[in-house]
Protein backbone atom coordinates (compact mmCIF):
# COMPACT_ATOMS: atom_id res chain seq x y z
CA UNK A 1 0.00 0.00 0.00
CA UNK A 2 1.33 3.64 -0.96
CA UNK A 3 2.87 5.89 1.95
CA UNK A 4 0.08 9.04 1.99
CA UNK A 5 3.47 11.00 2.40
CA UNK A 6 5.44 9.09 0.00
CA UNK A 7 6.16 10.68 -3.19
CA UNK A 8 5.78 8.27 -6.32
CA UNK A 9 8.59 8.28 -8.97
CA UNK A 10 7.50 10.06 -12.04
CA UNK A 11 8.31 8.51 -15.68
CA UNK A 12 7.54 10.05 -19.00
CA UNK A 13 7.71 7.70 -22.42
CA UNK A 14 7.28 9.26 -25.65
CA UNK A 15 6.96 6.99 -29.06
CA UNK A 16 8.57 6.85 -32.06
CA UNK A 17 6.67 7.69 -35.32
CA UNK A 18 8.45 10.39 -37.63
CA UNK A 19 6.60 13.40 -38.45
CA UNK A 20 3.96 12.29 -36.46
CA UNK A 21 5.93 13.65 -33.39
CA UNK A 22 3.65 16.36 -33.88
CA UNK A 23 0.60 14.91 -31.87
CA UNK A 24 3.10 14.16 -28.46
CA UNK A 25 4.69 17.39 -29.10
CA UNK A 26 1.01 19.15 -28.29
CA UNK A 27 0.12 16.78 -26.01
CA UNK A 28 3.24 17.48 -23.83
CA UNK A 29 2.51 21.48 -24.85
CA UNK A 30 -0.65 20.69 -22.75
CA UNK A 31 0.76 19.03 -20.13
CA UNK A 32 3.18 21.19 -19.32
CA UNK A 33 1.04 23.82 -19.53
CA UNK A 34 -1.38 22.45 -17.00
CA UNK A 35 1.33 21.64 -14.34
CA UNK A 36 3.19 24.95 -14.50
CA UNK A 37 6.53 24.45 -14.86
CA UNK A 38 9.44 22.89 -16.91
CA UNK A 39 8.70 18.52 -18.18
CA UNK A 40 12.37 18.24 -16.89
CA UNK A 41 11.06 19.38 -13.08
CA UNK A 42 8.82 17.13 -12.70
CA UNK A 43 9.76 13.71 -14.35
CA UNK A 44 12.04 11.76 -12.36
CA UNK A 45 12.91 9.59 -16.30
CA UNK A 46 12.71 10.90 -19.22
CA UNK A 47 12.62 8.28 -22.44
CA UNK A 48 12.10 8.23 -26.00
CA UNK A 49 12.24 6.45 -29.27
CA UNK A 50 13.35 7.95 -33.00
CA UNK A 51 11.09 10.71 -33.09
CA UNK A 52 10.26 10.65 -29.45
CA UNK A 53 14.06 10.73 -28.72
CA UNK A 54 14.57 14.20 -30.00
CA UNK A 55 11.67 15.50 -27.95
CA UNK A 56 13.43 13.73 -25.14
CA UNK A 57 16.46 14.92 -25.67
CA UNK A 58 14.77 18.92 -26.33
CA UNK A 59 12.65 19.03 -23.23
CA UNK A 60 15.28 17.47 -21.10
CA UNK A 61 18.81 18.49 -22.22
CA UNK A 62 20.10 22.37 -22.30
CA UNK A 63 20.28 22.33 -26.15
CA UNK A 64 18.49 25.46 -26.47
CA UNK A 65 21.71 27.74 -25.40
CA UNK A 66 21.51 26.93 -21.98
CA UNK A 67 17.58 26.10 -21.76
CA UNK A 68 15.26 22.92 -22.51
CA UNK A 69 12.94 23.58 -25.38
CA UNK A 70 9.39 23.64 -24.85
CA UNK A 71 6.67 21.33 -26.54
CA UNK A 72 6.02 24.21 -28.16
CA UNK A 73 9.19 25.22 -29.73
CA UNK A 74 8.96 21.56 -30.59
CA UNK A 75 6.44 21.60 -32.87
CA UNK A 76 7.71 23.91 -34.38
CA UNK A 77 10.68 22.06 -35.45
CA UNK A 78 8.50 19.56 -36.70
CA UNK A 79 6.36 22.28 -38.78
CA UNK A 80 9.54 24.39 -40.60
CA UNK A 81 12.13 21.20 -40.75
CA UNK A 82 9.70 18.27 -41.78
CA UNK A 83 9.42 18.88 -45.59
CA UNK A 84 13.10 19.31 -45.62
CA UNK A 85 14.17 16.22 -43.58
CA UNK A 86 11.50 13.96 -45.70
CA UNK A 87 11.90 16.03 -49.07
CA UNK A 88 10.91 13.79 -52.16
CA UNK A 89 11.44 14.04 -55.66
CA UNK A 90 10.89 11.92 -58.90
CA UNK A 91 13.20 9.98 -58.26
CA UNK A 92 12.46 8.66 -54.66
CA UNK A 93 10.37 6.15 -55.51
CA UNK A 94 13.22 4.24 -57.12
CA UNK A 95 15.70 5.82 -54.96
CA UNK A 96 14.27 3.46 -51.94
CA UNK A 97 14.14 0.33 -53.97
CA UNK A 98 17.96 0.28 -53.72
CA UNK A 99 18.79 3.24 -51.14
CA UNK A 100 17.73 4.33 -47.76
CA UNK A 101 14.48 6.65 -49.10
CA UNK A 102 15.99 9.76 -47.89
CA UNK A 103 19.98 11.33 -47.92
CA UNK A 104 20.54 12.46 -43.76
CA UNK A 105 21.80 15.66 -44.74
CA UNK A 106 19.19 17.29 -43.97
CA UNK A 107 18.45 15.54 -40.52
CA UNK A 108 21.95 16.15 -39.42
CA UNK A 109 21.53 20.09 -40.51
CA UNK A 110 18.51 20.44 -38.18
CA UNK A 111 19.98 18.49 -35.38
CA UNK A 112 22.64 20.24 -35.64
CA UNK A 113 20.57 23.75 -36.05
CA UNK A 114 18.65 22.98 -33.01
CA UNK A 115 21.39 20.92 -30.51
CA UNK A 116 25.09 22.63 -31.63
CA UNK A 117 27.75 21.26 -29.53
CA UNK A 118 24.91 19.92 -26.29
CA UNK A 119 26.63 16.96 -25.04
CA UNK A 120 23.95 14.51 -22.91
CA UNK A 121 25.87 15.31 -19.82
CA UNK A 122 23.45 18.51 -20.38
CA UNK A 123 20.56 16.37 -19.19
CA UNK A 124 18.71 18.23 -16.60
CA UNK A 125 17.05 14.79 -15.48
CA UNK A 126 18.15 11.20 -16.20
CA UNK A 127 17.20 10.40 -19.79
CA UNK A 128 17.01 7.08 -21.90
CA UNK A 129 17.60 7.04 -25.58
CA UNK A 130 17.11 3.94 -27.40
CA UNK A 131 18.95 2.89 -30.44
CA UNK A 132 20.00 -0.59 -31.79
CA UNK A 133 23.66 -2.32 -32.90
CA UNK A 134 23.53 -4.08 -36.14
CA UNK A 135 26.80 -5.15 -35.32
CA UNK A 136 26.42 -5.90 -31.87
CA UNK A 137 22.91 -7.42 -32.32
CA UNK A 138 22.05 -6.08 -29.25
CA UNK A 139 19.72 -2.89 -28.18
CA UNK A 140 21.50 0.11 -27.45
CA UNK A 141 20.60 2.78 -24.73
CA UNK A 142 22.11 6.11 -24.24
CA UNK A 143 21.91 7.42 -20.10
CA UNK A 144 22.92 10.06 -19.49
CA UNK A 145 22.49 9.40 -15.54
CA UNK A 146 25.55 6.66 -16.49
CA UNK A 147 28.06 9.17 -17.44
CA UNK A 148 29.01 10.46 -13.88
CA UNK A 149 30.52 6.58 -13.23
CA UNK A 150 31.50 6.87 -16.79
CA UNK A 151 32.55 9.93 -18.61
CA UNK A 152 33.46 7.53 -21.88
CA UNK A 153 29.40 7.26 -22.12
CA UNK A 154 28.96 10.76 -22.67
CA UNK A 155 27.82 11.77 -26.51
CA UNK A 156 27.24 14.80 -28.49
CA UNK A 157 23.26 15.00 -28.50
CA UNK A 158 23.31 15.49 -32.25
CA UNK A 159 24.83 11.67 -31.99
CA UNK A 160 22.36 10.52 -30.16
CA UNK A 161 19.48 12.30 -32.19
CA UNK A 162 20.43 11.03 -34.75
CA UNK A 163 20.92 7.22 -33.94
CA UNK A 164 17.72 6.68 -32.37
CA UNK A 165 16.14 8.42 -35.27
CA UNK A 166 18.03 5.92 -38.06
CA UNK A 167 14.63 4.74 -39.39
CA UNK A 168 15.77 1.40 -41.44
CA UNK A 169 14.15 2.01 -45.25
CA UNK A 170 13.99 5.95 -44.35
CA UNK A 171 18.03 6.49 -43.25
CA UNK A 172 21.06 4.67 -43.46
CA UNK A 173 22.02 3.71 -39.97
CA UNK A 174 24.46 5.99 -37.92
CA UNK A 175 27.89 4.68 -37.64
CA UNK A 176 29.27 6.10 -33.59
CA UNK A 177 32.74 5.62 -32.96
CA UNK A 178 34.80 6.74 -30.32
CA UNK A 179 38.34 4.82 -29.29
CA UNK A 180 37.94 1.05 -30.18
CA UNK A 181 33.81 1.78 -29.42
CA UNK A 182 31.89 1.03 -33.25
CA UNK A 183 28.47 0.98 -33.16
CA UNK A 184 26.07 0.66 -36.56
CA UNK A 185 23.10 2.08 -34.74
CA UNK A 186 19.38 2.38 -36.60
CA UNK A 187 16.29 3.57 -34.84
CA UNK A 188 15.09 1.78 -31.05
CA UNK A 189 11.77 1.26 -32.70
CA UNK A 190 12.98 -1.67 -33.92
CA UNK A 191 12.38 -3.67 -31.13
CA UNK A 192 10.86 -0.64 -28.39
CA UNK A 193 8.87 2.04 -30.45
CA UNK A 194 6.63 3.22 -27.16
CA UNK A 195 9.68 2.72 -24.35
CA UNK A 196 7.72 2.80 -21.64
CA UNK A 197 8.65 -1.26 -20.47
CA UNK A 198 12.32 0.10 -20.84
CA UNK A 199 11.88 3.08 -18.90
CA UNK A 200 10.17 1.01 -16.22
CA UNK A 201 12.80 -1.51 -16.05
CA UNK A 202 15.22 1.65 -15.54
CA UNK A 203 13.84 3.94 -13.26
CA UNK A 204 13.57 0.33 -11.18
CA UNK A 205 17.26 0.04 -11.41
CA UNK A 206 17.60 3.85 -10.66
CA UNK A 207 15.39 4.07 -7.73
CA UNK A 208 15.12 0.53 -6.43
CA UNK A 209 13.23 1.78 -2.97
CA UNK A 210 10.84 3.38 -4.95
CA UNK A 211 7.32 2.18 -3.70
CA UNK A 212 5.29 3.79 -6.69
CA UNK A 213 5.61 4.45 -9.76
CA UNK A 214 3.11 6.81 -12.35
CA UNK A 215 4.47 5.97 -16.05
CA UNK A 216 3.16 8.66 -18.46
CA UNK A 217 3.21 7.61 -21.58
CA UNK A 218 2.84 9.45 -25.05
CA UNK A 219 2.07 8.35 -28.48
CA UNK A 220 2.29 9.00 -32.15
CA UNK A 221 -1.07 8.05 -32.90
CA UNK A 222 -2.89 4.68 -33.72
CA UNK A 223 -2.23 3.59 -37.13
CA UNK A 224 -5.10 1.16 -38.10
CA UNK A 225 -3.58 -0.28 -41.21
CA UNK A 226 -5.26 -3.38 -42.27
CA UNK A 227 -3.07 -6.03 -44.39
CA UNK A 228 -5.02 -8.61 -45.23
CA UNK A 229 -4.54 -12.20 -46.45
CA UNK A 230 -4.77 -11.54 -49.80
CA UNK A 231 -2.53 -8.94 -49.94
CA UNK A 232 0.27 -9.89 -47.92
CA UNK A 233 0.05 -13.80 -49.14
CA UNK A 234 1.73 -12.33 -52.32
CA UNK A 235 4.53 -10.53 -50.57
CA UNK A 236 8.44 -11.09 -50.95
CA UNK A 237 11.44 -9.09 -49.80
CA UNK A 238 10.18 -5.79 -51.69
CA UNK A 239 6.47 -6.32 -50.86
CA UNK A 240 7.46 -6.70 -47.03
CA UNK A 241 10.26 -4.02 -47.67
CA UNK A 242 7.45 -1.02 -47.57
CA UNK A 243 5.50 -2.63 -44.91
CA UNK A 244 7.40 -4.22 -41.80
CA UNK A 245 9.00 -0.95 -40.22
CA UNK A 246 5.20 -0.04 -39.38
CA UNK A 247 4.18 -3.76 -38.74
CA UNK A 248 6.81 -3.97 -35.93
CA UNK A 249 6.93 -0.25 -34.20
CA UNK A 250 2.76 -0.60 -34.44
CA UNK A 251 3.16 -4.12 -32.41
CA UNK A 252 5.82 -3.77 -29.87
CA UNK A 253 3.99 -0.67 -28.47
CA UNK A 254 0.52 -2.32 -28.27
CA UNK A 255 2.70 -5.75 -26.57
CA UNK A 256 3.75 -3.04 -23.89
CA UNK A 257 0.14 -1.65 -22.85
CA UNK A 258 -0.68 -4.76 -22.06
CA UNK A 259 2.12 -5.28 -19.90
CA UNK A 260 2.58 -2.23 -17.79
CA UNK A 261 -1.39 -2.49 -17.20
CA UNK A 262 -0.82 -5.56 -15.69
CA UNK A 263 2.16 -4.36 -13.01
CA UNK A 264 1.50 -4.16 -9.13
CA UNK A 265 2.82 -0.70 -7.74
CA UNK A 266 2.71 0.68 -11.15
CA UNK A 267 -0.29 3.91 -12.21
CA UNK A 268 -0.16 3.69 -16.46
CA UNK A 269 -1.37 6.49 -18.30
CA UNK A 270 -1.46 5.51 -21.65
CA UNK A 271 -2.14 9.38 -24.44
CA UNK A 272 -2.69 7.92 -27.85
CA UNK A 273 -4.91 9.06 -30.73
CA UNK A 274 -6.56 6.13 -31.51
CA UNK A 275 -7.19 5.27 -35.14
CA UNK A 276 -10.57 6.69 -35.99
CA UNK A 277 -9.20 9.89 -34.92
CA UNK A 278 -6.36 9.80 -36.39
CA UNK A 279 -8.07 9.46 -40.50
CA UNK A 280 -8.14 12.91 -41.32
CA UNK A 281 -4.33 12.91 -40.80
CA UNK A 282 -2.13 10.63 -42.55
CA UNK A 283 -0.55 7.71 -40.49
CA UNK A 284 2.30 7.78 -42.92
CA UNK A 285 6.06 8.86 -40.82
CA UNK A 286 7.03 10.94 -43.90
CA UNK A 287 4.18 12.50 -45.26
CA UNK A 288 5.19 16.24 -44.87
CA UNK A 289 2.85 18.28 -47.08
CA UNK A 290 1.10 21.21 -45.69
CA UNK A 291 -1.91 19.97 -45.60
CA UNK A 292 -0.76 17.00 -43.12
CA UNK A 293 1.10 19.33 -40.99
CA UNK A 294 -2.09 21.22 -40.13
CA UNK A 295 -4.02 17.94 -39.59
CA UNK A 296 -1.54 16.25 -37.66
CA UNK A 297 -1.87 19.63 -35.38
CA UNK A 298 -5.72 19.81 -35.32
CA UNK A 299 -5.92 15.77 -34.59
CA UNK A 300 -4.05 16.43 -31.58
CA UNK A 301 -5.44 19.97 -30.33
CA UNK A 302 -9.13 17.79 -30.43
CA UNK A 303 -7.58 14.60 -28.82
CA UNK A 304 -6.16 17.10 -25.96
CA UNK A 305 -9.72 18.70 -25.78
CA UNK A 306 -11.48 15.24 -25.62
CA UNK A 307 -9.32 13.85 -22.75
CA UNK A 308 -9.72 17.23 -20.44
CA UNK A 309 -10.88 15.21 -17.56
CA UNK A 310 -7.78 12.66 -17.77
CA UNK A 311 -5.44 15.12 -17.76
CA UNK A 312 -6.57 17.09 -15.46
CA UNK A 313 -5.97 13.42 -13.25
CA UNK A 314 -2.85 12.98 -14.33
CA UNK A 315 -1.55 16.63 -13.69
CA UNK A 316 -2.72 16.42 -10.28
CA UNK A 317 -0.65 13.60 -9.65
CA UNK A 318 2.70 15.05 -10.95
CA UNK A 319 2.56 18.78 -9.05
CA UNK A 320 3.94 16.92 -6.41
CA UNK A 321 7.25 16.81 -8.71
CA UNK A 322 9.81 14.22 -8.84
CA UNK A 323 9.77 11.76 -6.53
CA UNK A 324 13.43 11.53 -6.24
CA UNK A 325 16.17 13.98 -6.30
CA UNK A 326 19.20 13.05 -8.72
CA UNK A 327 22.80 14.30 -7.42
CA UNK A 328 24.76 15.53 -10.01
CA UNK A 329 21.41 16.18 -12.58
CA UNK A 330 21.62 19.26 -14.38
CA UNK A 331 25.20 20.68 -14.38
CA UNK A 332 26.08 23.00 -16.72
CA UNK A 333 28.65 22.47 -19.15
CA UNK A 334 32.03 23.91 -18.96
Amino acid sequence: MENPGEKSIKVLAIDGGGIRGIIPAVILRELQKRIGRDLWQTFDLIAGTSTGGIIALGIGTQGNTGAPYSPSQLVDLYVQNGPAIFRKNFFTPARQLILPKYSPDALDATLTKFFQDTELQAALTPLLISSYDLQGQLPFFFKSHRIAADPSYNWKVTEVARATSAAPTFFPPFHLTRGNQDYALVDGGVFVNNPSMAAYAEARTLYPDAAQMLIVSVGTGDRQDQIRYASAKGWGLLGWAKQIVPVLMDSVSEAVDFELNSLPGCTYYRLQVPWEKLERASSDMDDVTPENLANLQSVANDYVTSIAGLLDKICAELKEGRGSDMPGIGRKQS
